[in-house]
This record gives C-alpha cells, structure tokens and sequence, in this order.
C-alpha cells in the first residue's frame, strides 16, 4: 500500500514536471517564432519588390523604340551652332579692334596731360622763382623797403591744388561787390565782381577804368586779389561806405616822375602792376583802417597819417609807417 502511495506520487511529480518543461518550450518557441518572423516578411517583401521592378524594367526596355531625328531639326540645329561660331568670331575681332584704339587714344591722351602738366608747373615755378627782389634806400634819414615785382597776370589759381576748408567753399561760391570811388575824376562803382564761383569779367573792366592813372588816362587790369582784400577788409570794418582810392594803377611815366619828387613813391612800386591802391574812407579815422589791414595779415600794409591814406597790394605781408 505504502508502495503504491509513493509510485503515484512520484508518478504525479513527473507529470507537473513534463507539463512544466512544455509550458517553457512552448514559450521559447513562440517568442524566437515572435522576433524571427518580422525578419523573414520583410525580406520576402523586399525580394518579391525587386524582382517586380526587374521585370517591370526588361518589359519596358523591350517595348522602347529610338525613333530617329528629323532632317530638318538636325539642320536646323547645325546652322544654330556656326551662326552663333561666327558672330563669336566677329564679336571677338571687333573687341580686340576696340581694345587697341582705346589703348591708342589713352596714351594720346596721358602724354598731353603730361606735357600739360610740366608746362603748367614750369610756368608756376619760374612765377614763383625771384618774383621780389627787396633793395634797401635812404630817404631823409628813414630806412625804406623798396620792392621790386614782376609783372604778374591777374588770373584766378586753381582752388583744388589745396584742401578747402567751410569757410573758403562758403566764400568761393558767395557772391563779392565792392563800392568805390574816385575823387580825382568823380567816377563812382557800386557793382558785384565775383558771382557763382568767377570773376565777372566786364565788372573786371569798370573797375580797371575806374582805378586808371587819371594823370595820363593809362588803364591797366587790376589783380583780382587786390579786390578781394579790400572787399574783406570792408567786411571786417563793418561799413558800407565806399572806398575814395587815391591812387590805384599809375602808369610807369607817371611813377617815375612822383618818385623823383617823393621819397616815399618805390621805383618799381606795385601800382605800376595793378596791384596796390591808396585808400581813405571818410569820416573814418585812417588808423582804424591799418589796424583792421594789419589783423588780416595779407599784403603790404603802408601808414601814411601825414597824407591821410592807407596803403595796400598783394605782396608778401609787410607793414611800414611814413
């Protein structure tokens, strides 16, 4: 009995075991079955994709036809190309046609700027070269500076050889009038003689006329400068009052004679080039004149209290009593 007992039950532990084992078989069945198959679909997929697109390509090779190119397109085609061959060329030889008359006409055109240039420095420099020549006289006991110009044309120098600050741009492109009179002859000029950048050239003229030697009736250009500094000292003494000239252009006759009489008059003096003036203003004392001549710093400045006249040109800046 007892026997019998433990034959079933060790029958019953074989049977929990062997359901256990496939319990555990089954599972290692199903989830290698589970990672292994998405693998096989996917790759039986993928080769029955190729295999489509290879046959679907040979059906279509077979069943391509090249149809040939008609005449007329390819003759079309070819006159296309040696048109275009040609006007390459043409274009090409007109290029290089240009190129050299361009090259031409710059070299034409540097060499006459250089000998523009050359002379014009040239001419500047044998300007500048000895243009005073200062000697020194005894005249009663007085040491005077006697100088002696060259003859300068009244031109205008370039304003672009230097660099222009504000308040010269303001004064080149303003407007600049002078009023003047001669008590000699009663002539009397109230006229602007620098208008949008340049001198007025008949205004030029009236005022040369009006400053000529009225002892012989010579008339010489004045010098532009010469103008400019009187009409900048009527803007620093703030009067509207216009200029009694003395003496403005004095032919070389009549300097001689007065230098030979005076001892102030110079030999060369700058009156004979139309560029110096003897001025008053009246009502205004001669002193106030100098001291606003002096401040500018610009020219020769002569006092001369005795005769009631100041003296001005458009040397190098100098100042003297007599």
């Amino acid at each position: 009995m007892l026997r019998h007992n433990l034959e079933d039950h060790n029958n019953e532990q074989d049977e929990v075991e062997l359901s256990r084992r496939s319990f555990f078989g089954r599972f290692a069945v199903g989830a290698v079955l589970s990672i292994a198959m998405p693998g096989v679909v996917h790759a039986a997929k993928s080769k029955a994709v190729k295999a489509d697109k290879t046959q679907r390509l040979a059906q279509s090779g077979k069943s391509a036809v090249r149809l040939p190119k008609h005449p007329s397109i390819q003759a079309s085609k070819a006159e296309h190309k040696s048109s275009k061959t040609s006007s390459g060329h043409v274009k090409g030889k007109e290029q290089k046609i240009f190129a050299s008359k361009h090259g031409k006409m710059n070299k034409a055109a540097a060499s006459e700027h250089k000998t523009q240039h050359t002379a014009h420095h040239g001419h500047h420099n044998s300007r500048v070269r000895n243009v005073y020549a200062s000697n020194r006289g005894h005249h009663g006991g007085r040491t005077q500076s006697i100088i002696e110009a060259v003859h300068r044309e009244p031109m205008i120098e370039s304003a672009q050889q230097e660099p222009m600050f504000l308040s010269d741009y303001s004064r080149l492109t303003g407007h600049r009038s002078l009023a003047i009179q001669n008590p000699h002859t009663g002539d009397k000029l109230s006229l602007t003689y620098f208008e949008k950048g340049r001198y007025l050239n008949d205004a030029l003229d009236e005022i040369s006329f009006l400053l000529r030697d009225y002892r012989t009736g010579d008339v010489h250009a004045v010098d532009p400068e010469l103008l400019d500094q009187l009409h900048d000292l009527k803007q620093m003494l703030g009067l509207n009052q216009p200029f009694d000239v003395i003496c403005g252009y004095r032919s070389p006759l009549t300097n001689a004679r007065l230098h030979a009489e005076h001892s102030g008059v110079a030999n060369n003096s700058f009156h004979i080039h139309g560029r110096a003036v003897d001025i008053r203003i009246e009502r205004l004392d001669i002193r106030r004149i100098r001291n606003a001549a002096v401040a500018m710093h610009r020219g020769g400045v002569g006092y001369y209290p005795g005769s009631n006249f100041i003296h001005l040109d458009t040397g190098s800046f100098r100042t003297w009593t007599l």
